[in-house]
């Protein structure tokens, strides 16, 4: 019965009832009408295009900063993802969607168990209640991106929807660092420059896929590429940089990147710099001077939040010290530090992991992250076994932002970015279709 609402006469009446409620709201209350307008547009996607609700949710992630509201709790990325997750349910109730359980997922899991746990013997549970939200978002996210995108264009959707979004981010971040000049450092919609530099690193590998794989449209990834670079620059994050000489490394001892791909990515970067400095030199030179007073402070201190991260752990090794607790106890384990912060972060990925979480939680996120890779790779083998030139570049490019991740990891707290959990669900995604063939 309910099938026949949704099809044939049944939809023409549904449809037909809908338009006149509409249009009856419209002559009355016109703004009662637009939001009921909206809703109806958001129902569509919620209930038809669960796929379209995904690549909004990737557009948004880049964003985040900039779209804590209402709330910081109940942000509007929050809210896509809680839609996102009834489209799914939708799916799977109606039978268009069967459940993909891949063996990257145990791991995730392990860690979600982890975090529940750190949050249960916590403290102050309170205190880690919106870090295990996001982690629940990243977590739930890498579960729908790898249940709902169905075949290579639709991976492919994903990237460039990824690689606009982070390059219009950077834009902005870039306007506001040179133009407006209100910002010590480039931070676009993220607010710690270092984040948001490691995030732009980490999107360089995959717009320099699409320069390769899409002729026609290789002017404006090039552009997206030049300004992610420029963001990365401007965001003086050594962490980021560090990464990205990381993947140069990586990709000249495994030659996955022809030298002459290499040689033309670096050559970006030095032209953009180069014309950064002849177009804006005193405000770039006086960034760098103010940056590097700080720059030897900052390598101490990192080496003690380190120290104390590994005394946290040595306490409560099991369980960590609670999650998003890292900065509250960092009074009490840092030592030497010559700077002082409020609840700073750990400045390593892999070690606030393991104060937080304790052992079983960094040993599970390592599990995740190596799975991730053992996927790439078997999508790697399997396009170059198949002769599929499209799928070697696509696998060795997610292989490249999963370097930036990993390396940039050791000197940032990324644990809850994007990278990580993008690349991961699609390592999956990408791995089962190319098997396939």
């Amino acid at each position: 019965m309910s099938d026949r609402l949704f099809e044939g006469p049944g939809l023409a009446v549904l449809a037909a009832f809908v338009a006149a409620a509409v249009g009856f709201t419209a002559a009355e209350r016109p703004v009662l009408a637009l939001a009921a307008a909206g809703g109806i547009a958001v129902a569509a996607l919620v209930l038809l295009r669960g796929g379209a609700l995904l690549l909004l949710f990737v557009a948004a992630l880049p964003w985040e900063g900039a779209l804590d509201f209402p709330t910081e709790t109940l942000s509007v990325v929050k809210l896509i993802g809680v839609l996102l997750l009834a489209a799914w349910i939708i799916q799977i109730a109606s039978g268009a969607q069967h459940l993909r359980l891949p063996g990257s997922l145990l791991p995730v899991t392990l860690f979600a168990g982890a975090v529940a746990v750190s949050l249960l013997f916590s403290p102050d549970p309170s205190e880690g209640f919106v870090k295990t939200l996001r982690y629940a978002l990243y977590i739930v996210f890498f579960f729908l991106v790898i249940q709902l995108t169905e075949d290579r264009p639709h991976v492919r959707m994903i990237l460039r929807v990824f690689v606009l979004s982070a390059a219009a981010a950077a834009a902005w971040a870039l306007y506001k660092f040179l133009i407006a000049g209100d910002v010590p450092r480039a931070s676009g919609p993220i607010t710690d420059p270092n984040d948001f530099g490691y995030l732009q690193a980490c999107v360089l590998p995959l717009a320099g896929y699409l320069v390769a794989s899409e002729p026609r449209r290789r002017l404006l990834w090039g552009i997206c590429f030049a300004l992610m670079a420029a963001a990365v620059l401007a965001s003086l994050s050594r962490g980021a940089l560090v990464g990205l000489a990381g993947l140069l490394l990586w990709a000249l001892l495994t030659r996955r990147v022809p030298l002459g791909g290499v040689v033309l990515a670096a050559c970006t970067a030095v032209a953009v710099a180069a014309l950064a400095v002849v177009i804006w030199s005193p405000l770039i030179n006086d960034r760098l001077e103010s940056h590097g007073k700080i720059a030897q402070q900052n390598v101490s201190s990192r080496q003690a939040f380190w120290s104390g991260a590994v005394r946290m752990w040595e306490d409560r090794p099991l369980t960590g010290v609670g999650v998003d607790r890292f900065g509250l106890e960092a009074p009490n384990y840092v030592r030497n530090s010559q700077i002082v912060l409020d609840r700073p972060a750990a400045h390593n990925a892999y070690l606030e992991v393991l104060a937080e979480t304790g052992g079983i939680g960094l040993l599970a996120f390592l599990a995740f992250l190596g799975s991730t890779w053992v996927l790439l790779s078997r999508a790697h083998r399997a396009a170059k076994v198949a002769e599929d030139v499209d799928g070697r570049r696509m696998a060795t490019a997610m292989q490249g932002t999963f370097v930036v991740a990993i390396v940039s990891g050791t000197f940032i707290s990324a644990e809850l970015s994007m990278p990580f959990w993008l690349i991961g669900a699609l390592a999956a995604v990408t791995a089962r279709l190319l098997q396939q063939r």
